[in-house]
């Protein structure tokens, strides 16, 4: 094989990979919506009950909540913490930090990525944490679950220059490749 043929597949594979690059877009972790049904047990406050959804955005690094409790002291804090259920682990994003009676909403923008995406990857594998006064290690929890709505996943269409220089790449990787393959055949 000549050094002009190498050289040309060379060329085409490069710009074939380029075409991929810049048609392909940015893949972004999808919003999720997770719940828990949050309750108490012998250890904790056994008369509470409440709910939390949270809706968790890698990408923008929020952890966005709406959650209930009933039957417990006002809530001092709350949190997500990593643990199956019945085990207790760390805290790893943190929600309501004011503390709240009732029912509270609102978002944490400090969140971590990549804690973000590990939760909404395994969701059994954290829960929502209410703490007060009278049960500091949590008055109620509850294991997060799949919301009812899938995230959408779907990659966003490309168009414009970035559109366009991907087409001409790729274009122009199938023309070398296909003259390359032609000198390969004819020699």
């Amino acid at each position: 094989m000549g050094n002009r043929l190498r050289v040309n597949l060379a060329l085409a594979a490069a710009l074939g990979l380029l075409a991929t690059l810049a048609l392909s877009g940015t893949i972004l972790a999808a919003e999720a919506t997770l719940t828990a049904d949050l309750a108490g047990d012998a250890e904790t406050d056994e008369d509470g009950t409440g709910s939390a959804t949270v809706v968790l955005d890698p990408e923008a690094g929020t952890a966005c909540w709406e959650m209930t409790a009933e039957g417990i002291d006002p809530v001092t804090i709350s949190h997500i913490h990593v643990g199956a259920e019945g085990e207790s682990g760390d805290v790893v994003v943190d929600l309501d930090l004011d503390g709240f009676e009732g029912t509270s909403e609102g978002c944490n923008d400090a969140a971590v990525a990549e804690t973000l995406q590990a939760i909404i990857d395994d969701p059994a594998g954290y829960y929502v944490n209410l703490h007060n006064e009278a049960f500091p290690g949590g008055a109620i929890r509850g294991q997060l679950a799949g919301g009812s709505e899938p995230p959408d996943t779907a990659l966003p269409m490309m168009d414009g220059p970035a559109a366009l220089f991907g087409a001409v790449l790729l274009a122009s990787a199938v023309a070398i490749g296909l003259r390359a393959r032609r000198a390969l055949v004819l020699d």
